[in-house]
């Protein structure tokens, strides 16, 4: 008889809403609708801060770029494009979830301004519908295209973070012109997983994606235009290219996410890494370092995951404790793999865990 993931990969699966059999740790019915509450408040607030941060760490660069010498400018530049990468990905991921308000509304008013900050370094609307099918079928070859296990670390990957990520650049620049001026469905959606996002029995679902990408083109090349004709023209390199400048720290908070996790297993606690954070991490981040948590239960709102983790800790492996050791652990673990392809990390539970499938 088949199951369910055999008879998902043999069906043309773009519309299908089934997901695999997960495993899920208990916890009291009661207590999960408790957290799955939305608030306005800590999310706008939140969002305000991190607006308003990104905004003076960009006017300090601008005011550098006519006062300062060269030494200030690129200092300045660099340090307002590390906070911008750092915790602009984790706010237009955790909007995407469309959990973050009560208020719907509010939810997609900041997702646009997001994607406005983030032009071509990030595409919500692409994102979204990838996504779903990666909750769906976290890590399972052939069926997510988002994440693909095992993932490797190459040394250009750390010069690019730390630099400028001329080849990421070049990709996602190529892809909003595919997107907003190709004429054809097959053109315009080049890739199996492009194709399965946007399944032809859903043509309003592409022509969102068109006109987004048309408006995002046309608008960065507008403010291209009055940025150097007004002598501002380091702006160009603040807002269109800034999300692909200094993004070392944001690679280092989002790979352990599944690197050398088990593939092709309806487990989240198994493909998935949860690591404890300190506030400021947690703070741009948005507690995502909370992430077999987040996927198990995606519709507790970000705010809350620290308490889900703390109702289900004793069902789960235990966690890394800051950034270092959690890259020791994957280091060790990318060392391994090299001999043994099979090797995955070891978990470890406070308890013998309920379910081990």
């Amino acid at each position: 008889m088949a199951t369910n993931e055999q008879t998902i990969r043999a069906s043309d699966f773009s519309d299908t809403k089934k997901g695999l059999e997960w495993y899920q740790c208990p916890i009291e019915r009661k207590l999960l609708l408790q957290l799955m509450k939305k608030n306005n408040w800590i999310p706008l607030l939140h969002n305000i801060g991190q607006l308003g941060f990104w905004m003076a760490t960009a006017s300090f660069a601008l005011w550098t770029f006519h006062n300062l010498s060269w030494p200030w400018i690129v200092g300045a530049v660099y340090f307002h494009c590390f906070f911008l990468n750092f915790g602009g990905g984790a706010n237009g991921h955790e909007l995407s979830h469309k959990t973050m308000f009560k208020t719907p509304a509010l939810n997609e008013f900041f997702i646009r301004i997001n994607g406005i900050l983030f032009g071509f370094g990030g595409n919500y609307i692409t994102f979204r519908r990838s996504h779903v099918k990666h909750h769906q079928f976290t890590v399972h070859n052939d069926l997510d295209m988002e994440v693909i296990l095992p993932l490797k670390l190459r040394w250009y990957n750390w010069i690019f973070g730390l630099t400028i990520n001329i080849q990421g650049m070049y990709i996602s620049i190529f892809r909003y012109f595919r997107y907003a001026f190709s004429r054809r469905r097959e053109v315009i959606l080049k890739s199996v997983w492009e194709q399965r996002n946007f399944p032809e029995t859903q043509p309003m679902a592409l022509k969102k994606l068109v006109n987004w990408a048309r408006f995002i083109v046309i608008s960065h090349l507008l403010l291209a235009v009055v940025f150097i004709a007004t002598g501002n023209w380091i702006l160009v390199m603040i807002i269109t290219f800034g999300p692909f400048t200094a993004g070392w720290f944001g690679l280092i908070t989002t790979m352990p996410q599944h690197i050398g996790m088990k593939p092709d297993i309806a487990d989240w606690r198994q493909n998935t890494r949860t690591y404890i954070a300190g506030p400021i991490v947690r703070f741009f981040y948005w507690n995502m370092n909370y992430h077999v948590e987040h996927h198990m239960y995606p519709a507790v709102p970000y705010y809350n995951l620290p308490k889900l983790r703390k109702a289900i800790e004793d069902d789960l492996p235990i966690a890394t404790r800051g950034l270092i050791t959690t890259w020791r652990e994957v280091f060790k673990i990318l060392k391994r793999q090299k001999q043994d392809p099979e090797y995955y990390a070891e978990l470890v539970y406070p308890l013998e865990p309920l379910s081990n499938s």
